[in-house]
């Protein structure tokens, strides 16, 4: 069995291809033009730092791994979390031996505080086992204001908050990803036991308890838009060709019209799936008609 989240499928390298896409303007943009401060990438939910696909036997490179592989040169810091401490501690060996670099792990030494934290200083990198919405919430209130901020906001289920959304559009200075679990939140949202982590997903109690997957995108997209900044959010559906009973949307925010306008082209290219298939080395749809 693989020591890395499973459950990985089309979709997965998908949402991966539309994430290093998306980057690669990003750090381009701010590279050229972003005079305050410091670059950072902050990841919410890294996971293992692989996914394996379990159909195909295989592990394919994370949110993570993309990340500073390929613009580390450009990201001043990485902040990552990983609540789960079995896969907290596989992430920091996953990086380790991928990119031949030491972390230094032990407890966090702030008075008050008791979680790991995985250090490495070349490139910065600290990966945090804590929740995310705590601690990203922290880092926003915490950190210098100059920096700019790319969010990539993954979660496995419906642990991602609005509340912490909210804090991150407040803070400015951010771009943000974020995997919707569409499919999930209809679920819960017909399921009065699930009521709460609809809740803290959608921020109130403003959604309907049997409503399509399209109208739960667009109550989250409005809610998040009540920040005129960002206007409009642009989100991508996902359902893999092969598999249609599960939707995750990303949700993408900033207040760049150019960097909006780029995400919107990347979003909705024409040879998405062929890329995502290259991803798990498959060619061709004829295995999903």
């Amino acid at each position: 069995m693989s020591d890395h989240f499973s459950g990985g499928d089309l979709k997965t390298a998908a949402k991966l291809v539309i994430l290093e896409e998306y980057l690669d303007v990003y750090t381009t943009i701010l590279d050229s033009n972003w005079e305050w401060g410091d670059l950072w990438y902050v990841d919410t939910h890294s996971g293992t730092g692989k996914t394996h696909i379990d159909d195909k036997g295989i592990n394919i490179d994370g949110s993570a791994i993309r990340a500073i592989d390929d613009y580390s040169e450009f990201f001043d810091r990485f902040y990552l979390y990983e609540l789960n401490e079995e896969h907290f501690h596989t992430l920091h060996r996953t990086l380790s031996d991928t990119f031949d670099i030491q972390f230094d792990v032990g407890p966090v030494e702030t008075d008050g505080e008791d979680f790991l934290v995985a250090r490495c200083d070349d490139p910065y990198i600290r990966i945090m086992q804590m929740d995310s919405n705590q601690g990203v919430s922290f880092l926003a209130n915490n950190a210098n204001s100059n920096s700019h901020w790319f969010s990539f906001i993954d979660p496995k289920g419906l642990t991602a908050k609005k509340s912490t959304l909210d804090t991150l559009l407040d803070r400015g200075n951010v771009d943000i990803l974020l995997n919707y679990q569409t499919t999930g939140v209809m679920r819960s949202a017909a399921a009065e036991h699930a009521h709460g982590a609809v809740r803290r997903t959608m921020g109130d109690d403003d959604w309907p308890e049997a409503g399509s997957r399209e109208e739960y995108v667009q109550i989250y997209r409005e809610k998040l838009e009540e920040n005129g900044d960002i206007q409009p959010v642009l989100t991508k559906g996902l359902e893999s060709p092969d598999d249609r009973r599960c939707r995750f949307d990303l949700v993408f925010a900033c207040t760049n019209d150019g960097a909006r306008s780029a995400m919107e082209s990347i979003m909705n290219q024409d040879t998405l799936w062929e890329k995502a298939q290259d991803e798990l080395g498959q060619s061709g749809l004829g295995d999903f008609i």
